[in-house]
């Protein structure tokens, strides 16, 4: 006896299951392709870097690359500046693949003086460009929003150039939907 009230528990516990869960497809091929998002262009930049590439042994997380960041500038529709000479990129090269795969941290300066902090990371692409995740930090009020995009680049490395550097490019987007102002605390914006 015991075992039948169990078969039936179970039966009727299964049943209420399936109900709560009848509103998912049924296949995966019933659900739509969803809408990519609409990207929003925040800038290009032409990094300058020291051209002589430190290479070390290989070590725990791979081969370290440090490429000193020692100038530039930016420009967009929202901000445009200079690139300060301080930061790099301290990148590693999987052994097993010999991707390289960026880490950089370096400053802006906007040509109306405020500083943002950047960190990009990313894998070179099968295209021999680098794609990236940006990330700003600032304090200064009109730029305040770059706190919290998300922010993509595509690296474009190896351009021509008459000087002893090495020359990269960098645009920028962002999600469209993304901030592009601040409302503060204090009920003022920016």
């Amino acid at each position: 006896m015991w075992h039948s009230v169990s078969t039936q528990g179970w039966a009727t516990s299964m049943l209420a299951l399936a109900t709560c869960f009848s509103w998912l497809p049924t296949s995966i091929a019933t659900i739509p392709v969803p809408v990519a998002p609409k990207l929003s262009f925040l800038y290009t930049a032409f990094v300058e870097c020291d051209p002589n590439l430190m290479d070390t042994s290989v070590g725990p997380h791979g081969i370290r690359k440090s490429i000193p960041i020692v100038g530039g500038n930016f420009s967009g529709p929202h901000l445009s500046g200079k690139i300060l000479d301080v930061g790099a990129d301290w990148g590693l090269v999987d052994p097993q693949t010999n991707v390289f795969s960026a880490d950089t941290r370096y400053n802006f300066r906007t040509d109306d003086g405020a500083d943002i902090f950047l960190q990009t990371a990313g894998p070179k692409a099968p295209d021999g460009h680098l794609h990236l995740r940006i990330i700003f930090e600032t304090g200064s009020p009109k730029y305040y929003w770059l706190n919290n995009v998300v922010a993509i680049g595509i690296l474009t490395s190896n351009l021509p150039t008459n000087r002893n550097i090495s020359l990269l490019r960098i645009d920028a987007w962002n999600f469209a939907s993304d901030w592009n102002s601040t409302q503060f605390m204090n009920a003022t914006s920016a």
